[in-house]
């Protein structure tokens, strides 16, 4: 039998998301899962979303005014004992949620972080993170990692520029490999955002269980998520 374990969690983080897995099976009271919906909102605390779908009297004359929100939670479980990943930032907050690791095990602490078995990029990035040098199979120098919006191949475009593609569909076609960080004990290549993370993420499950998984986000840096899928560069 096919089995996955899902969250449904609303994080103290700078994005949003939403995952579904399909065509899984398990018993959960009773009732067969067959798609899983994660959804990650900005900013949003337990106390949000408790005043969102219940309402409070400042705001909608006291009715919810989430109430798409609230409809899920009336077939949800409510889990007060999370704990937000240390640091609590966009990044390491949604790589802890899909991997169930702290950074500490993921190696994720922040989109712009520091890398000391890495090299700079062929390429300056959007945000300003020089080029350097890259010698295939020397010692790394080290380098601040980066991903956000400044390995977009045009960050001024909400497709992030990836060629042909539609105003809102650049996706990981978008990413200006050599504006990604090095490796240079694997002959300098690029270092894609699936293969920084240090741990499989709930997407790797689903597709090993053969099951499929689609993801939308703000930048195409949080295909992140997809670590353990087997993507290739």
């Amino acid at each position: 039998m096919k089995k996955v374990i899902a969250v449904l969690s609303l994080l103290t983080a700078c994005s949003a998301a939403v995952a579904v897995a399909q065509d899984t099976v398990d018993n959960w009271g009773g009732r067969p899962i067959k798609r899983v919906l994660l959804i990650s909102v900005d900013g949003m605390h337990a106390v949000d979303l408790q005043n969102c779908v219940n309402g409070i009297s400042t705001v909608n004359n006291g009715a919810p005014y989430c109430p798409a929100l609230a409809a899920l939670g009336k077939t949800g479980i409510n889990y007060v004992a999370a704990s937000t990943s240390k640091p609590s930032d966009s990044f390491p907050g949604l790589i802890s949620i899909v991997t169930g690791g702290s950074p500490a095990l993921t190696g994720i602490y922040y989109d712009v972080a520091y890398a000391r078995n890495l090299d700079a990029p062929a390429r300056t990035t959007g945000n300003g993170l020089a080029a350097g040098p890259c010698t295939p199979g020397a010692p790394p120098t080290g380098t601040t990692s980066e991903y956000e919006e400044g390995i977009d191949i045009d960050q001024t475009k909400v497709n992030g520029g990836a060629p042909g593609a539609a105003l809102t569909d650049g996706g990981i076609a978008s990413i200006d490999s050599k504006r990604l960080i090095r490796d240079p004990s694997k002959g300098c290549g690029p270092v894609w955002p699936w293969n920084f993370v240090r741990a499989n993420t709930i997407f790797s499950v689903i597709h090993q269980a053969g099951g499929y998984a689609a993801w939308s986000d703000k930048h195409p840096a949080y295909s992140a998520v997809a670590a353990g899928i087997g993507l290739r560069e």
